[in-house]
């Protein structure tokens, strides 16, 4: 399996989707996924409710990959994440983080975001939910 195609393909149908689905996050997370970010630990029904969280606040979101490197089941990733709130809103956050996918399926994330353009009002998108 290529890591990198499918990170850049659940980052496609998971963030920069304007819908929620579920379903193709049930078949790509795997149900004992564990995410740090930014010193939270969400579970996979708190992964599901972020990102379900996101799809009500965030109206555009697109992922620039500056850096994929993959080691085996590894994969880091350094990443842009520019949005556009539903109240007009932008926002930018820088990440770095660590991905394990194993089976077809992400089963761990370590990530820190940092909010590098928009208000300080946003910063917790990366960890919400």
């Amino acid at each position: 399996m290529d890591n990198k195609k499918f990170i850049r393909e659940l980052f496609k149908n998971v963030f920069e989707s304007p819908e929620f689905n579920e379903d193709f996050i049930r078949r790509n997370v795997d149900t004992a996924y564990i995410q740090h970010v930014d010193g939270k630990t969400l579970g996979y029904n708190e992964f599901a409710q972020h990102i379900k969280l996101l799809k009500t606040k965030v109206s555009i979101c697109s992922v620039e990959f500056l850096t994929l490197v993959e080691d085996g089941e590894i994969l880091f990733s350094n990443h842009i994440i520019s949005i556009t709130l539903k109240d007009g809103a932008q926002g930018k956050s820088h990440v770095i983080a660590e991905f394990r996918i194993k089976d077809g399926k992400l089963y761990y994330c370590d990530e820190l975001t940092s909010l590098i353009e928009g208000r300080e009002q946003d910063k917790d998108l990366g960890s919400a939910h």
